[in-house]
């Protein structure tokens, strides 16, 4: 399929791709990480960041001011047919009989999980007709846990109207395999689209293995209990009391000390199991520890949900030979004995793509990998029977390959260029692991398999590298949709980007039916130019973003 677009007929609407590649879509915490920070600048330092200007319209949004009509993201529940009740400890804890009897055996429904990645997610619950619904943000973008309760085909139809009524995506986050089937089953929800990020698969194991490492499978964690019991004696394992919260303190402290490199992930996890040492009790969690000479050398925060020991927290001091595996079997057997529970498996949640913590979840031999899922309804590209070539003046446009992989690694990684796109992957929270050259491109491609955006390549022949890429995203239930551009530096001042802006935005017009618009930072004066200029006109203002609509689209 080919369209042929000269720059003549351009009508443009930009757009930005939002900061963060977000490899963290279906983790509950960042779905709106500390990567979206706005690396605007008010003055121009020279031509070149002038000349930058130009294909980088997007940045993060800030609180509207003036808007002639709500924001694409308006959280205004004004419209809506559901309440959904703000994040706090007290909603947390009304929430707790849904969670506990949810079906979704996914950590990210949990209480300790809930609790812990909340922050920046716009986290709300909504309980409506004796059924139950989570609104997250997930990469810029609500999401909702698959209703649970009375009557879920109620709630699915509250929130098609929901979602459509405040202008936002119909989609599902932390969707297992029984869960996913419910939606791909369910006839109401058209045209899904779905994918899932192994860094966030959950590790289970069997319960009664753990409570005593029999077999030759689990020679080596019996070898690491030996040692510690051979230089440190027999361990002493205890749900933790007030008195202990100090010494677990301490140990933490020491903790951070040991893993002074820790990435952004990591730090906030810490800074969130300090948060959750305070409350745990309140939300009905289990904690313990492994003491040696009346200090802190470990210590576990679990759950309990069904048949399921989900376990939150894992910390144990390096200079303690052995203690992980003492400090996990101990509290499984501690778990044993809580009455009222008959415990089948354990859930120790992902790896978050670190190859250490990979490489020791897979040693305590898993028996299954729960994938969580995101589910985008309706998603535009479904619409497309093939992915096109879209002749744009002097550029191409076409899907990303695998040859991409290098110029996409450039066009991620360069922080001058990136200056007005938003982003700064120095700040991305979601980049977890070691970064190289699949990091970027498979971010991009879980995006595209969960609906979530459509990434065009910018080429200058159809065999051609890529020289940058056109990205529609930030999808609606009433079918709105952003566009937005960015260029190699050496690619600047050549109508590569016009043509391309302008071939995406009539593609997704006129073949996806999509009604498109842009934004660019208030101070970005060469862009607001250019798409006032493609037959763009003011739409509204954020405290820090120009909106710019096609005429007559909305």
């Amino acid at each position: 399929m080919t369209y042929d677009i000269t720059a003549d007929t351009l009508h443009i609407d930009l757009t930005q791709k939002n900061a963060i590649i977000n490899s963290l879509r279906n983790r509950l915490c960042f779905s709106k990480s500390d990567a979206e920070k706005n690396p605007q600048e008010k003055e121009m330092k020279n031509k070149n960041e002038s000349d930058n200007r130009e294909y980088m319209t997007h940045g993060e949004e800030r609180a509207v001011s003036g808007s002639p009509e709500p924001a694409v993201n308006d959280t205004s529940e004004s419209l809506s047919l559901l309440n959904f009740e703000p994040f706090s400890v007290s909603a947390l804890i009304k929430a707790l009989p849904y969670i506990r009897n949810s079906r979704c055996q996914c950590s990210d429904i949990s209480a300790g999980s809930l609790f812990m990645w909340q922050k920046d997610t716009d986290l709300r619950f909504c309980e409506w007709n004796n059924t139950f619904v989570i609104r997250q943000d997930i990469g810029d973008q609500p999401a909702f846990t698959y209703p649970e309760g009375a009557d879920p085909e109620g709630m699915t139809d509250k929130l098609m109207q929901y979602t459509e009524i405040n202008h936002l995506p119909l989609r599902f986050f932390a969707a297992d395999d029984s869960i996913l089937d419910k939606i791909l089953n369910n006839s109401r929800l058209k045209n899904p689209m779905h994918s899932y990020d192994r860094r966030w698969s959950d590790y289970i194991y069997s319960f009664e293995e753990a409570k005593t490492f029999k077999g030759r499978k689990f020679r080596g964690q019996r070898n690491h209990i030996n040692k510690f019991i051979k230089l440190y004696g027999e361990p002493d394992i205890r749900f933790l009391t007030p008195d202990d919260i100090k010494a677990v303190d301490i140990m933490l402290s020491e903790y951070s000390a040991e893993h002074s490199d820790a990435g952004l992930l990591e730090k906030l996890e810490l800074e969130q199991t300090r948060s959750l040492l305070s409350v745990y009790e309140s939300l009905g969690l289990y904690a313990a520890g492994l003491f040696v000479d009346g200090k802190a050398a470990a210590f576990t925060i679990g759950e309990i949900t069904g048949d399921m020991l989900l376990i939150h927290v894992e910390k144990a001091l390096r200079r303690f030979e052995g203690a992980y595996p003492v400090m996990y079997s101990g509290f499984v057997n501690l778990m044993d004995s809580v009455p009222g529970h008959t415990l089948k498996i354990i859930n120790r949640e992902d790896d978050s793509g670190d190859t250490g913590i990979r490489t020791s979840k897979m040693q305590y031999q898993p028996v299954k990998m729960i994938h969580k899922h995101l589910v985008h309804i309706d998603a535009p590209a479904r619409r497309m029977a093939e992915f096109p070539v879209i002749r744009a003046g002097k550029a191409l446009l076409t899907s990303f390959r695998e040859t991409d992989k290098h110029e996409y690694f450039k066009l991620n990684t360069d922080t001058v260029n990136n200056r007005y796109w938003g982003y700064d992957y120095r700040d991305d929270a979601g980049l977890t692991g070691s970064i190289d050259e699949d990091t970027f491109y498979d971010s991009a491609m879980h995006d595209m398999q969960a609906g979530d955006s459509i990434n065009f390549a910018i080429r200058l022949s159809e065999d051609g590298k890529m020289a940058g890429e056109a990205i529609l995203w930030n999808f609606t239930a009433d079918g709105r949709a952003e566009l937005g551009c960015r260029l190699m530096p050496e690619y600047h001042n050549l109508g590569y980007g016009k043509a391309a802006f302008g071939a995406a935005a009539d593609y997704a017009e006129k073949e996806l039916k999509l009604k498109v618009y842009a934004r660019c930072f208030r101070e970005n004066k060469p862009s607001e130019k250019m798409i006032t200029g493609c037959g763009f006109e003011p739409w509204y203002e954020t405290e820090t973003h120009l909106y710019f609509r096609r005429k007559k689209q909305f």
